[in-house]
């Protein structure tokens, strides 16, 4: 068995150069039997078209073969056709500028010849290439001048690449409605010139476009038409993706049972085929929904096996994305050793990209500033050239000699001004690179200073409640061989309140890390703000209970916001936690909104100790020195009210707080309404202009 597999692999090795060359042989046999030059150009053309993607060395051949006939025979059209089949093998090596010249050129050949079809062909193969370049503007130019010239001549098969190349343009640019538009229009074409297989990557980009939009729903229409259509034609990495693309689509629909059934199904495909990129993607996305699905132990599983595959591949970016899912999944699991651990890994590859981006920076100065020390040396080579040609003619005669050195005075003139010019531009450069680097290093010196109150804070704020936990821990043991079972009531909501305040201050510190990073997702979505606040009041009745305090809601109307609802949530979140620290017990701390000009402004409400006027401007700032007490001894550090401000100038709102020592103290912040379509709308732009 082994020695036929290996007679096997041997036959394809000896054979395939062997059809090859049989398949080159037999057009030079047909070329023999064409007398015609036209006749032979049409054949070639013919041949280059069907083989440039398989023979691409032997496609090139025949097509620079083809030019010098057709330019011999003055045959424009000819040459114009075997031009564009060059410019498509350089398009396929990625070799962009080198297409674009030859597509330039074939245009002129059809000018010549007045060849309106052959112009419109190149429009479009142009268009495309400018689209592969990120040059959208000149590609919408070719692209809409072939669409045109097609729609005239009623051509359906030419006209529908041209739409779906619009709707590509359009994609990248995010006008996703009008990419809608020419996907549709192209699929209509399809349907029309029956060309079936164009109806998957049709499907699929009309469904990439709708999830896109959040329309999962429409989205999952159409990636099901796939389904039905591999179902005919079975192809393992379409149908993977398909998997994919609709597991994701129930995940962020918030089914993730049905998300976990397809995204499974698509792993299964993708091992099959031994991507580990794609495996990659897949295992992320089962670690997600496993995460929704408040399954923690299958989320770490797929999230570590991610992380694994990340490093085999050599993908950083794979790397900080599992170790970010990691670190979000101990934290969850309330295991911080390992959740600061991966945390650790993600800073450690965050930074490896960063040095990456700044080497390759300091790389492309230094190769600027070489190339313009060899101007100047061609500068200085010049000039001694022009000096040496002086001198010999001062050799001639006095009159020569005379006039050269009148002229070797005005140039010698000229080139030291224009020395004197280039230095001060050279000096005026280097001052703006001094500057920046400046620049560059005080804001390093601000991060790390920020690191170092952060470390601070962790060493300081985080150890306490983890000591105090590890002493109640111990306390309990001997409440326990004492049998003094009364206490262990009190022990064991001493211990609760700081857990509590140990997971309060890790999720900001993860939520303060993330934006910083500009990695924490901004999805503005229209709340009803009620259940919200309803929701965060049940989640402190428990520790408002502990301490005799009453929670209350005011709010009587039905009040909606657009805003990020994580991001609202942590900020709501934090102001109780703060009004529950520093309210004595039977307190009262009112939580309410009021609607205003297209903005909704809510605060938080305590009868606490109130802070003084000189503690107010500095709430907002990052101190590792300020460490505040609570009523009963509770400690903070301020985090928690930095990431707020953080979070609701992001939601494009402000946030400023009343009080006075002994009276209260009232947080107020702003949010848009959720009624406001104007806002909501500027807000969507801004949105997509920074995706």
């Amino acid at each position: 068995m082994r020695l036929l597999s290996l007679f096997s692999i041997l036959f394809l090795f000896v054979t395939k150069p062997l059809l090859l060359a049989q398949d080159v042989d037999s057009v030079d046999k047909k070329l023999d039997s064409i007398s015609d030059v036209s006749q032979k150009i049409e054949f070639l053309n013919e041949w280059t078209g069907k083989n440039y993607r398989k023979l691409p060395t032997e496609a090139l051949f025949y097509a620079e073969k083809t030019i010098k006939l057709a330019d011999q025979s003055e045959n424009y059209s000819g040459a114009g056709n075997a031009l564009i089949r060059v410019a498509l093998i350089h398009f396929r090596k990625e070799e962009f500028s080198n297409s674009i010249n030859l597509f330039n050129n074939a245009l002129e050949k059809f000018k010549i010849s007045k060849d309106s079809f052959g112009m419109n062909n190149t429009y479009l193969n142009r268009g495309i290439v400018y689209r592969n370049m990120s040059k959208y503007h000149l590609a919408i130019v070719d692209l809409f001048a072939c669409m045109q010239y097609y729609e005239k001549h009623n051509n359906t098969l030419h006209l529908s690449l041209a739409c779906n190349s619009i709707g590509v343009v359009y994609k990248n640019l995010k006008k996703y409605d009008l990419a809608l538009e020419y996907y549709f229009k192209a699929e209509k074409l399809y349907k029309k010139n029956n060309k079936v297989s164009s109806f998957y990557s049709s499907n699929n980009n009309i469904g990439n476009i709708y999830s896109l939009q959040k329309k999962h729903k429409e989205a999952l229409e159409f990636y099901k038409r796939n389904l039905e259509i591999l179902k005919a034609k079975p192809n393992k990495y379409k149908q993977a993706q398909t998997y994919h693309n609709i597991g994701t689509c129930f995940w962020e629909m918030g089914q993730n049972t049905l998300a976990l059934n397809y995204l499974n199904q698509s792993l299964e495909l993708k091992e099959e085929i031994g991507n580990k990129n794609l495996i990659i993607t897949s295992l992320n996305s089962i670690s997600a929904s496993n995460y929704k699905l408040n399954n923690f132990d299958q989320a770490l599983k797929y999230s570590k096996r991610a992380f694994h595959l990340g490093k085999e591949v050599g993908n950083i970016e794979y790397q900080k994305t599992s170790t970010k899912e990691l670190f979000k999944i101990f934290t969850h699991l309330n295991k911080a050793d390992s959740a600061i651990h991966y945390f650790y890994i993600h800073k450690q590859l965050r930074d490896s990209i960063l040095k990456n981006e700044t080497l390759k920076q300091v790389a492309e100065i230094q190769t600027k500033y070489e190339s313009e020390k060899k101007e100047n040396q061609i500068v200085l080579l010049e000039k001694e050239s022009n000096t040496r040609m002086m001198q010999r003619n001062w050799l001639i005669t006095l009159l020569v000699l005379l006039l050269a050195f009148a002229i070797f005075l005005v140039r010698s003139y000229y080139i030291n001004k224009k020395t004197n010019r280039l230095l001060r531009i050279q000096k005026t450069r280097i001052e703006w690179h001094k500057s920046v680097l400046d620049k560059k290093n005080v804001e390093l010196l601000e991060s790390n200073n920020t690191k170092n109150r952060l470390f601070q804070i962790i060493s300081h704020d985080l150890r306490s409640p983890l000591a105090s936990v590890y002493n109640l821990s111990q306390l309990i043991k001997i409440f326990i061989q004492q049998k003094k079972y009364d206490l262990l009531d009190e022990s064991s909501k001493d211990m609760e309140e700081c857990v509590n305040s140990v997971l309060n201050l890790t999720d900001n510190l993860l939520s303060w890390s993330l934006n910083q990073s500009g990695k924490l997702p901004y999805n503005p979505v229209i709340i009803s703000l009620k259940p919200l606040l309803r929701t965060n009041i049940k989640t402190f009745s428990s520790v408002a209970k502990q301490k005799s305090i009453h929670l209350q809601l005011v709010l009587e109307n039905e009040i909606f916001v657009f805003a990020d609802r994580q991001m609202l949530d942590t900020v709501i979140r934090n102001l109780i936690n703060n009004s529950l620290k520093f309210t004595l017990p039977g307190g009262i701390i009112a939580i309410g909104a009021k609607q205003g000009d297209g903005f909704i402004e809510i605060w938080v409400k305590d009868s606490g100790i109130g802070i003084s006027e000189d503690q107010i401007p500095k709430l907002f700032e990052i101190d590792s020195s300020k460490t505040h007490l609570g009523t009963k001894g509770e400690k903070g550090n301020g985090l928690g009210l930095v990431l707020c401000k953080q979070f609701i100038e992001q939601n494009k709102g402000k946030i400023w707080v009343e009080s006075a020592i002994d009276k209260g103290t009232t947080f107020r912040f702003t949010v848009p309404c959720g009624e406001n379509t104007e806002e909501i709308g500027a807000v969507l732009s801004s949105n997509s202009s920074k995706n």
